[in-house]
């Protein structure tokens, strides 16, 4: 049976992270291993990006994004990840939408660890 209680609005978050699994988009990376020369941005909080950030990460929280936006360059490779990569689908489009040229969602922590892994086996 059909329910009579309207339906209640999704935040836009949500519903941004509901449409990107749904296009097939995911959260999961889109890389396989780092591009020369990116600059990799942790979007998670500083307490998060205290516990473990991927070598070298810049951690710029992406409820910060659009006050920092000046410290990142739009003409650079940027990659970003988050714990799950939720927020990082969300800090990709930010960027995108501020005329960064070449952004990469890094996926998760897990995604990001196994970054780390395969790259230091190529070398």
């Amino acid at each position: 049976m059909l329910s009579t209680r309207p339906i209640r609005r999704l935040p836009a978050l949500a519903l941004s992270v509901a449409l990107t699994v749904l296009s097939g988009c995911g959260t999961a990376s889109e890389i396989k291993a780092i591009p020369p020369g990116s600059k990799i941005v942790d979007v998670r909080t500083p307490s998060e990006f205290a516990r473990w950030h991927f070598p070298g990460a810049v951690n710029v929280p992406v409820q910060d994004i659009y006050r920092r936006l000046n410290e990142l360059n739009p003409s650079q490779i940027i990659v970003v990840y988050c714990r799950s990569g939720h927020r990082a689908v969300r800090a990709k489009q930010i960027l995108i939408d501020n005329g960064f040229k070449d952004v990469k969602n890094g996926g998760g922590l897990r995604d990001m660890k196994q970054l780390v892994t395969s790259n230091a086996a190529a070398k």
